[in-house]
């Protein structure tokens, strides 16, 4: 069975920089709504309005539907590395169909993958806890690329430093970053146009 999230999103803000997160960006955190809605109903439906799409299962829709979706300028896209099986080749053909946020929760694609992915026009999420991607690498990957890192585990302030440092946008959830309100105020005090808070 597909786990497709869907929802409706109109947008008055143009995507001009990294510093304004992907609008797609929190909707495909989420796990608790889905649709069944064809290829063809979300490709009509996006004719009058902004469709948000949020691909986190392997299911009906395949790499070709996918693509579709994708040439679609009123759709935004969102893809899972962990709950998808896409290969990174794979990844880099539907980067160039059209843009869509690769959401890096797995630790299946290597780092000269996602860079490869990134340079063919996908948008990269890296998410801590579950990349396995060292610090060492996420610089690497910040040089190649800009791209945002979703803090959802443990991590220092000295780190996160390093990070905005490095130009990557940095999303810290208060909850799981194990962070102070010091610690997020100095990390934000580097560059407050590359940090995000959220719950």
């Amino acid at each position: 069975m597909k786990a497709l999230i869907f929802s409706f999103l109109i947008s008055f803000l143009a995507l001009s920089s990294w510093a304004a997160l992907p609008p797609q960006f929190s909707e495909c955190l989420r796990e608790n709504s889905a649709t069944n809605m064809s290829v063809a109903d979300l490709r009509e439906i996006a004719r009058v309005s902004t469709v948000t799409y949020c691909q986190n299962a392997v299911g009906l829709v395949g790499k070709a539907d996918t693509i579709q979706l994708l040439q679609s300028p009123n759709i935004n896209v969102g893809i899972s590395v962990a709950k998808t099986t896409y290969s990174a080749s794979d990844f880099v053909d539907l980067a160039r169909a059209g843009s869509f946020v690769l959401y890096v929760d797995g630790a299946r694609l290597t780092v000269p993958n996602i860079i490869s992915i990134a340079q063919a026009g996908a948008q990269i999420v890296v998410m801590t806890a579950s990349s396995g991607i060292s610090k060492t690498d996420l610089l690497a990957l910040a040089a190649a690329k800009p791209f945002v890192l979703n803090v959802n585990s443990a991590t220092t302030a000295a780190d996160l430093r390093d990070y905005v440092a490095a130009g990557i946008q940095v999303v810290i959830r208060s909850s799981q970053s194990a962070l102070s309100r010091a610690d997020i105020m100095t990390v934000a005090a580097a560059n407050s146009a590359l940090v995000t808070v959220m719950p």
